[in-house]
């Protein structure tokens, strides 16, 4: 089984920075120019400083060291877990996701003890590898999901008193950290039963893991986790939708659309999105191109197999909407190859950008399911490139493990 435990944080001291919302970001690999402008102007604390793409791990650990001096972060002197209430509202529904932050052992994937979904590739986590290596921290979580159908750790959490709050965005944050030794052994007795997957944070597992590999010691064989319970109601996973933003065509593709697809126009994006919503489960997707909408629903489900060696794959991975899209559809009907692909959870967001470039299609999607999410990874497969958005992301600068 898996093996957490607690640890000595490193935490902002509101005595000095005063609004955590002023330090505190989203993880390194959404933020975008701008809001990087907007993260380093709101305090010259914010943790931005540790984890932008743009400084030298050398500069970072400068600005850490000088943050620790300074005594903007203090590490506490008892080893705790630390909580988290995240409030966040999507499509007009309010939810509370609940979770911990702990230290896990690093081990192999091959154990099988620690579950990932998707692939990783080593050029994405070369940075967070140099990142460790110069400044001996974690300033980002893995984000893990367990299971507990009986919400044993969100009540722990629900009782453990507030330290500080804060907004990330319009979302709102209560932070705690749970100290009591009752507490700890049920959240250990709790979640290390069980396998955890990786829901966000591949690369920053592998950095860690390739560091320790290098540096066999002891004290480089855990990593900052944020582990989510998978059971909730409060775990809400978004689909990624996919632009194409070149010359290439819906329409003039269509009798090839017809041939595998009912193909149905629709009035605008909320009509695509309901008639979406209400066919889950029938393979159906949205595609806007040039001001008009529609659905396209998979006519036969043998066509899953066409395209695609069953030998290789469980029909259930076969079966997802992105594998679908990719091999029935990029694949296949449009025969994109290795060519660009534009991905973003937010409808809003990618409409905006084929605005600007006014060419190409957007094929929307509906979101993986817990039940598939949880069944493929137990059956150590790999779902394919941007498959699922853990939403919200977890927050960055809460809590840092220095060791």
């Amino acid at each position: 089984m898996a093996k957490i435990k607690p640890f000595k944080g490193l935490i902002y001291n509101t005595e000095i920075v005063e609004n955590i919302s002023n330090v505190i970001s989203p993880p390194w690999d959404i933020i975008d120019d701008e809001e990087e402008k907007r993260l380093y102007s709101s305090s010259k604390w914010n943790v931005i400083n540790l984890i932008s793409k743009k400084n030298a791990p050398s500069d970072v650990n400068k600005f850490f060291t000088d943050f620790i001096k300074e005594k903007v972060l203090t590490q506490d002197n008892v080893e705790s877990f630390y909580c988290l209430r995240h409030t966040f509202s999507y499509l007009g529904k309010s939810y509370e996701r609940s979770g911990i932050f702990a230290l896990i052992k690093i081990e192999d994937f091959k154990e099988g003890n620690i579950i990932p979904h998707e692939h990783v590739f080593e050029k994405h986590y070369t940075n967070r590898y140099r990142l460790i290596d110069e400044c001996r921290a974690n300033f980002s979580p893995v984000f893990m999901l367990y299971r507990d159908k009986e919400n044993r750790v969100e009540d722990v959490i629900e009782e453990t008193p507030v330290i500080f709050e804060g907004n990330i965005g319009d979302d709102s944050l209560k932070f705690g950290r749970i100290d009591n030794q009752k507490d700890i052994q049920l959240i250990v007795d709790t979640i290390t039963p069980e396998k955890l997957f990786i829901a966000d944070g591949h690369h920053r597992y592998q950095a860690a893991f390739k560091f320790f590999q290098d540096n066999p010691d002891e004290k480089n064989g855990y990593v900052l986790v944020f582990l989510a319970n998978l059971d909730s109601s409060g775990l809400v996973i978004l689909p990624t939708h996919r632009y194409l933003p070149y010359n290439i065509s819906f329409l003039e593709n269509m009798p090839s659309f017809e041939e595998k697809f009912d193909v149905v126009k629709t009035e605008n994006w909320d009509k695509t999105y309901e008639k979406m919503s209400k066919d889950v489960d029938k393979h159906i997707f949205g595609v806007y191109e040039k001001g008009s909408f529609y659905t396209i629903t998979l006519k036969n489900e043998d066509t899953i197999l066409e395209l695609s060696s069953s030998q290789e794959h469980s029909k259930e991975w076969l079966s997802l909407d992105n594998v679908i899209l990719k091999n029935i559809i990029f694949d296949g009907i449009l025969n994109l190859k290795d060519r660009e692909v534009f991905y973003s959870a937010s409808s809003e967001y990618i409409l905006n950008e084929y605005t600007k470039k006014q060419e190409g299609i957007i094929f929307f999607v509906n979101p993986v399911s817990k039940k598939s999410f949880l069944n493929i990874s137990l059956n150590n497969e790999k779902m394919p490139q941007k498959s699922t958005y853990f939403y919200p992301k977890v927050p960055t600068g809460l809590v840092i493990h220095k060791f």
